[in-house]
């Protein structure tokens, strides 16, 4: 996971000198597409993140599990999902909402004891978020990601009586406080690079979460935009204790491109 997270943090830390180095030759003038200080417009975005998932998942006394889902491999475990981002804006502020669901099942690891079986993960998270822009590229901001996951195991664990198999669902619900920060910058009105990035969790909700979110949008009507972009988040959230019917452990990063279609109301 520890090349996992290094792969996420190189390819955000590319795409904001990317967005820096462009504002700051002149390339990418320093605002968005054109607006009004005085009027609020909407977006709506329905859009596709297709990640890999990469982490551990545990549940009361049953060993933890790690799980690895390539994306090459995601669409053969993937369920159920659903994706939405709405956002009301002026020249000065924004307020956003993030609403994601998904449901996977995959095999569980063969690492001793577990023998076989499977995992099924069930995830949602709603962000919310106000920003204020400092300058004409930079916003940034606060808001709060609402977790709820529930982790499924029905695993063959070897012991000295043979295999035994055990069957077990738990779910918790937890908020990440969250520290946001945008840059923003538009070509010839036509294309917007994008780079969201956030930390959040500190104890409060996960013990640390983060997310990073380079996207290039292009403005196909004044309607009308298609987006192409990365998104990178990870979250370590544990309760109760381990080896307890109490224990709950959700410490997963999932990375992958994502497809925006937005609509300019």
């Amino acid at each position: 996971m520890k090349s996992n997270r290094k792969v996420a943090v190189k390819i955000g830390m590319s795409a904001f000198l990317f967005c820096v180095s462009l504002l700051s030759a002149g390339i990418v003038r320093a605002q968005t597409w054109p607006d009004s200080s005085k009027t609020y417009h909407l977006l709506l975005e329905p859009y596709l993140l297709a990640p890999s998932m990469s982490g551990t998942v545990g549940i009361g006394q049953l060993p933890n599990t790690f799980i690895c889902v390539p994306a090459s491999e995601l669409f053969s475990h993937f369920q159920i999902g659903g994706m939405l981002y709405a956002e009301v804006h002026n020249e000065k502020l924004a307020f956003t909402s993030d609403l994601f669901y998904a449901s996977l099942g995959q095999d569980a690891s063969g690492k001793i004891p577990i023998v076989s079986g499977n995992v099924t993960v069930k995830q949602f998270w709603w962000e919310l978020e106000g920003l204020y822009k400092v300058q004409s590229w930079l916003e940034i901001g606060v808001g709060a990601r609402i977790n709820s996951v529930t982790n499924g195991l029905n695993i063959n664990i070897s012991g000295p009586g043979g295999t035994n198999n055990k069957n077990l669902t738990k779910g918790a619900t937890w908020v990440d406080p969250l520290i946001v920060t945008r840059l923003k910058g538009a070509i010839n009105n036509k294309w917007l690079l994008q780079l969201r990035a956030d930390i959040g969790g500190f104890g409060l909700g996960s013990q640390f979460a983060w997310q990073l979110q380079p996207d290039v949008y292009y403005r196909v009507s004044k309607l009308f935009e298609v987006g192409l972009g990365y998104r990178a988040i990870s979250m370590n959230f544990s309760t109760g204790t381990q080896n307890t019917s109490s224990w709950f452990l959700f410490n997963m990063e999932e990375y992958g491109p994502q497809l925006r279609l937005g609509f300019n109301l």
